[in-house]
């Protein structure tokens, strides 16, 4: 079976840059673009640079524009990182939610869908390394309120893994609550790790099935 569900870059800005001199165009696209540029240059001056190393002045750099017009924006380097984060987050989601219902709109195993999943997910993070590596990577050093952010993902994600398990059929004993978010841990250090060797995270394939298989009662393939 294979997904066919397009999408675009996260966080891409639409508008690369505003016209020179005078353009005509709506103070709310004008805005707007400023803001999709400046979340899409801290995600790539962060990945580059590493968070606590980067500034506003390489941000509002790597945007085209201004320090006045990132202040406009954001108070701090702080609120644009969050920002980034939490709408480069959303976007994964919504782009997953919809890859799975095409998974589900047609008869599938269990096991099946939940490699399709997989395979998406990876699938994203390769094809996005700036967003993989500054928010996979530097979450911690952004500091409280980036983890508090990560961690509410992180719930959504174990979540969308406790439905699929309970789709999958009974276990006795049950699968205890904090195992699907045992299996979204050791999923995103497996990724940490890819990221921090440079490897490739389509690699992870397997092993991430078999944490989801192993943590979730399904026990390991014997074939």
């Amino acid at each position: 079976m294979k997904v066919r569900v397009g999408r675009r870059k996260l966080l891409e800005p639409t508008l690369t840059e505003l016209p020179h001199g005078p353009h005509g165009l709506a103070r709310e696209l004008v805005t707007g673009s400023q803001r999709q540029r400046l979340l899409y240059a801290v995600t790539v001056v962060v990945a580059d640079r590493g968070y606590l190393t980067a500034t506003i002045a390489d941000i509002a750099a790597a945007a085209k524009v201004s320090r006045r017009t990132f202040y406009q924006h954001f108070p701090d380097k702080e609120a644009c990182f969050l920002a980034a984060a939490e709408t480069g987050r959303d976007l994964m989601i919504d782009h997953l939610e919809r890859v799975m219902r095409e998974v589900f709109a047609e008869p599938v195993e269990p096991l099946e869908a939940l490699r399709l999943g997989i395979h998406e997910y990876l699938t994203l993070l390769r094809d996005e390394p700036s967003f993989a590596r500054s928010f996979y990577l530097e979450t911690a050093p952004a500091g409280a309120r980036a983890i508090e952010s990560f961690e509410r993902c992180q719930h959504w994600f174990a979540g969308f893994i406790r439905s699929w398990r309970a789709g999958a059929g009974p276990v006795d004993p049950p699968v205890p609550d904090d195992a699907y978010l045992a299996v979204t841990d050791a999923t995103n250090e497996a990724v940490r790790r890819t990221l921090r060797a440079g490897g490739d995270l389509l690699e992870l394939e397997d092993i991430v099935l078999y944490i989801h298989r192993t943590l979730l009662g399904l026990g390991a393939p014997t074939d």
